[in-house]
């Protein structure tokens, strides 16, 4: 009898430790996260000059883009990952027709960061994107790889917040706004994505 409550008292032991191990490894400060964003690049200005390499035409001005994020959250606040993007820049009427032959296409490789200072629903956000894009263009101003640079500020919106000490990456809805830089050209991109 003694020898049954021994191995009783060892297997109860055994399987608290490891149930404390699970919560623990399912709580874990650092957990694989995606993102994808969409948006709209408007144009500010020009900061080259003419005859230089990169993107310098005035009639191109505008640029939809796409970027997919892979990295790691770190106590469900800070984000950091690697992120492929494309953007189609264009004239605005190309753009609204989504004319692909008449626009130039441009994409990047980059490092993704962003914070979030409140465990609230409606989080405000801060992120930057630091990366190299490559603009692909038939002309003296194209086929060239810049810097990207940049810098955005936004709304984090936690749609399920109520289960966010239950679970471990909760989804989320974000829309940003940014100030880039990149080939000669500053833009203003707006954009909207989803963490998960």
């Amino acid at each position: 009898m003694k020898k049954i409550r021994v191995v009783l008292i060892l297997f109860a032991i055994v399987f608290s430790s490891s149930a404390k191990a699970q919560f623990r490894q399912d709580r874990s400060d650092a957990e694989y996260m995606f993102k994808a964003e969409i948006g709209y690049m408007p144009y500010v200005a020009n900061l080259g000059h003419e005859g230089d390499f990169g993107y310098y035409i005035n009639d191109l001005r505008h640029a939809l883009g796409i970027n997919l994020i892979n990295g790691v959250n770190i106590k469900q606040d800070f984000f950091v990952g690697l992120g492929l993007g494309y953007n189609f820049v264009a004239k605005p009427s190309d753009i609204s027709g989504i004319n692909i032959d008449a626009g130039w296409h441009c994409p990047m490789v980059f490092a993704d960061f962003d914070y979030r200072p409140l465990d609230v629903e409606w989080a405000p956000m801060f992120g930057a994107k630091i990366g190299a894009s490559y603009l692909m263009a038939n002309t003296a101003y194209g086929n060239t790889l810049k810097p990207y640079i940049e810098l955005s500020t936004g709304v984090n919106w936690f749609f399920r917040h109520e289960v966010r000490n239950m679970e471990r990456n909760y989804m989320s809805l974000f829309i940003e706004l940014a100030f880039a830089y990149t080939q000669q050209t500053c833009f203003i991109p707006t954009r909207i994505g989803i963490r998960f």
